[in-house]
């Protein structure tokens, strides 16, 4: 095969891309591709999925639906069940008659086997397993042309999961704050609105818990309002104190905690470790220019919190203290409209 012959196969697949066919067209291009240009009996294509479950069959070429489907690909023992940390050759298939995979490859007349590893951000992704119907030895060069022409469709398979993810995610973001803006616009029930944003949050964000605790002015200690996800146990852990928990959120300053071991912010690292906690991101409540709460995110271990998680949480915020400081207002008036009937005397209606 020459260098040439190589090239023009590169070239038609980067044209499929740039054209905007779709991946599933793209990775049954490479199939063919591989297949073809290497004089193989077929090939497959598989993917971790997103949800971490069996290897997904992306695409493949020369192959039975028989083979594709059999019991030979749904095994724990197969060849094709899982990504290997290094390419795996099987030279002659006759050599291992006592494998699990011998006699469903016999049937399909394949004699040797060849399956590489895919990586993506250093994790594995991604299988090719080419077969052939003679005993063969696959050339240095024939292994670099199969790794670079499927890593080609994979990213593209990859890219359009994670656009496909972050825009799931937007869309879920917006209509999460949607439906708490419209919850606050509709009630002055103040514990109506913050069970609705502390559950929405957990969901959203797909952490451990959430709280919100607001402070008491005369004993500077945050109460909890309302959680979600964590313990009785955790909540209850003893007094929270505005300047020695995570006491930056006093000065208006959202706050992320990347690691709780080591953060000396936390006013209970070890009751926060034996929750199960790793991070946490804490948001002031803020109402006419005064600190009246923190809003709080804890999460077991994950990615660090993003800036548009952070701002998402901050907007939350913003509304929560909204609707409590509402609250409170509807709260006082109420009282102050109750006392001034008391002093003219009324006593309500006689009907």
């Amino acid at each position: 095969m020459s260098s040439v012959d190589y090239l023009t196969q590169f070239v038609e697949i980067n044209r499929a891309l740039c054209d905007g066919a779709d991946n599933r067209s793209v990775m049954n291009l490479v199939a063919k591709r591989l297949a073809t240009s290497l004089d193989l009996k077929g090939c497959l294509i598989k993917i971790k999925p997103i949800d971490g479950g069996a290897l997904e069959l992306l695409s493949s070429y020369g192959l039975t639906e028989n083979f594709l489907f059999s019991d030979f690909c749904k095994s724990s023992r197969s060849l094709c069940f899982r990504i290997p940390k290094e390419t795996i050759s099987i030279r002659e298939v006759e050599s291992m008659e006592e494998s699990a995979d011998y006699d469903t490859m016999m049937v399909e007349g394949i004699r040797s086997a060849t399956a590489i590893p895919f990586e993506v951000d250093q994790k594995p992704t991604a299988i090719v397993v080419m077969f052939d119907g003679k005993v063969r030895d696959f050339t240095k060069e024939e292994l670099q042309f199969a790794e670079v022409i499927v890593s080609q469709g994979i990213l593209s398979v990859i890219n359009e999961r994670r656009m496909n993810t972050l825009i799931e995610r937007e869309r879920n973001f917006l209509y999460g704050f949607q439906e708490i803006s419209s919850a606050i616009n509709s009630t002055l029930t103040i514990n109506k609105v913050l069970k609705l944003v502390v559950s929405k949050i957990t969901e959203l964000f797909k952490i451990k818990g959430t709280t919100v605790r607001l402070l008491d002015a005369k004993t500077q200690n945050l109460y909890l309002a309302e959680a979600c996800g964590l313990s009785k146990e955790f909540l209850e852990k003893g007094d929270v104190e505005a300047a020695k928990s995570i006491a930056e959120n006093m000065a208006g300053k959202a706050i992320v905690v990347n690691d709780v071991y080591t953060d000396p912010r936390i006013q209970y690292p070890d009751e926060v470790i034996k929750e199960g906690i790793r991070k946490i991101l804490s948001i002031p409540l803020a109402a006419r220019g005064k600190i009246i709460g923190v809003l709080r995110l804890f999460s077991e271990d994950r990615p660090p919190f993003s800036e548009e998680e952070k701002q998402f949480a901050i907007g939350i915020a913003q509304q929560c203290a909204m609707a409590i400081e509402n609250a409170r207002m509807y709260q006082r008036v109420k009282y102050e409209y109750q006392q001034l009937l008391v002093d003219f005397g009324y006593e309500g209606s006689s009907n």
